[in-house]
């Protein structure tokens, strides 16, 4: 997902550096018509030389986000054979709240460990109480030496007297019992806030995509076509242009932020969920769930 958004980011930061070039021949030639200053060149100038050196800055963090792509599959971060993906797919809208936790409860590894430390602890509790109860065994033994064979039946009784050792083992495992309860209530409640937050940012960053998409960068755009405009003619001056350049740029940013934070949610809701991997997928399924069928590898 990173990966994917650091291209995009990277690809506006260029746009916006060739735009800047259009805007510094612009105030060269207004300053070759006497209608400009030189300082306007010059902040011109240092704003290309700073994006130019974001633009650097970023490209260089490539190498680190896809190092860590390769160490996320268990790869070395130096394995330039693992290929990078060429393409990113948009994740699907995540289901309501209630849900997810149902899903979560269903599929979850940790949760699904807790319950079972639940349901051997209620069986140690009842193993303990069996204790208490005294033990009788009826049987027969044959004397097969014996010509002919002597039949003689059996029967034993063993009486629980040490009632304090029992007493403390029912305590234990009651103990042990409670302890796995509350372990998996805790983790029930710690799973819930987090999908709450998770769902929350998902929301958070549709509501902004939106904004931006709809509303700010239509308007950013026409404005810096405006101040452009304005500063052939005298309407404007060189800083408007600056700050409406400015303004997209910081506005075609947050889209971008916006998606990633989308995505990333998404991403997290999926994990928190633990649920099938997609169809085709080059992993052992989950108990219960068909092999996928292998696919033909292509260079």
């Amino acid at each position: 997902i990173r990966l994917h958004f650091l291209s995009d980011t990277i690809r506006v930061q260029r746009e916006a550096l060739a735009l800047l070039g259009d805007v510094e021949s612009q105030a060269q030639q207004q300053v070759g018509a006497g209608r400009g200053t030189i300082q306007d060149v010059l902040r011109a100038q240092i704003e290309r030389e700073q994006l130019s050196n974001q633009i650097a800055n970023l490209e260089d963090s490539r190498s680190v986000l896809e190092a860590e792509f390769r160490a996320a599959l268990g790869h070395s971060p130096a394995d330039v054979s693992v290929p990078i993906p060429g393409t990113f797919e948009v994740g699907a809208t995540p289901p309501a709240a209630d849900e997810v936790l149902a899903l979560a409860a269903e599929r979850n590894p940790v949760l699904r460990q807790m319950e079972a430390d639940v349901r051997r602890g209620e069986a140690m509790l009842d193993l303990a109480r069996t204790s208490r109860v005294p033990d009788f065994t009826v049987g027969i033994e044959a004397d097969v030496k014996a010509n002919p064979i002597m039949w003689r039946p059996t029967a034993s009784m063993t009486i629980p007297i040490w009632r304090d050792k029992i007493e403390a083992e029912i305590a234990a495992a009651q103990a042990e019992k409670r302890s796995a309860e509350a372990r998996l209530s805790a983790e029930q409640i710690a799973i819930a806030a987090e999908l709450a937050s998770l769902l929350y940012l998902y929301r958070e960053s549709g509501r902004n995509e939106a904004l931006f998409g709809s509303s700010l960068l239509p308007k950013a755009q026409q404005s810096l076509e405006a101040a452009r405009s304005g500063y052939v003619t005298g309407r404007s001056t060189f800083l408007d242009v600056i700050d409406a350049q400015r303004q997209l740029l910081e506005f075609e940013l947050g889209a971008i932020e916006a998606r990633t934070q989308r995505e990333l949610s998404i991403a997290s809701i999926s994990l928190l969920i633990s649920g099938s991997a997609p169809r085709g997928a080059p992993i052992l399924p989950a108990s219960g769930q068909p092999r996928p069928e292998p696919k033909e590898s292509r260079p």
